[in-house]
């Protein structure tokens, strides 16, 4: 048997014999013996409850450790995920960190193109100029030869 329905067993005699001799003290004192009628819940009656309080906090027990090892589960969870998040963060920041330096990286690149670029096209636009005033100016000279005659 259980410790519990054990002592709810006892108090169920102590309480049977303490009805017992309490009615007798009271017969003697006042006298009368078919007057006084104490009466208590029988025997069985206070056993079934202390079997169902027993079971209750076996109950109560069992689910204050179900509930226990969900919270447990759940901090681990929360934990795990805490520092998957600082993880995902720092791989943000190491990204951010990176993507900075390669912006600066292809700006430098792309500047210097761009002054590569505008020199080549000066010369080549100047090389035009010359050739296209060269032209021109033969133009004229044999458009004077040929008119001048």
């Amino acid at each position: 048997m259980e410790p519990l329905t054990l002592i709810a067993a006892g108090a169920a005699l102590g309480a049977g014999v303490l009805s017992g001799v309490l009615r007798d003290f009271l017969q003697r004192l006042l006298g009368r013996s078919k007057d006084i009628v104490i009466s208590f819940p029988p025997a069985s009656r206070i056993e079934d409850r202390a079997e169902e309080l027993a079971d209750l906090l076996k109950r109560s027990t069992t689910l204050l450790n179900e509930l226990s090892s969900e919270m447990e589960a759940r901090t681990a969870t929360v934990r795990a995920l805490q520092a998957e998040a600082e993880y995902a963060q720092n791989l943000a920041s190491i990204h951010r960190d990176a993507q900075e330096a390669l912006e600066k990286m292809l700006d430098a690149r792309l500047a210097t193109r761009l002054e590569e670029s505008g020199k080549k096209s000066f010369k080549q636009g100047m090389w035009l100029n010359i050739a296209s005033g060269a032209f021109f100016f033969v133009a004229g000279v044999l458009a004077t030869l040929a008119l001048g005659r």
